[in-house]
């Protein structure tokens, strides 16, 4: 089964396809180093093509300024 992990070259994405790549699916990452910016939509409709299942583990970024208090 294909799985496309976003944030999969983060800490936990990377665990997480390592381990679905042990029990025999196709984990693939979608991150910004891997041509897939959910932010600005480019690179999904390519990566997304025949995945049977979508997992988000991706840091949400925040635009307001007083986020980092």
């Amino acid at each position: 089964m294909k799985v496309v992990v976003i944030g999969g070259t983060g800490l936990i994405g990377s665990k997480l396809l390592a381990k679905l790549n042990e029990h025999g699916h196709e984990a693939v990452p979608a991150a910004p180093n891997t041509g897939v910016n959910t932010l600005t939509g480019e690179g999904p409709a390519e990566v997304l093509t025949g995945a049977s299942v979508v997992v988000d583990v991706s840091n949400s970024p925040s635009f307001e300024d007083d986020a980092s208090s």
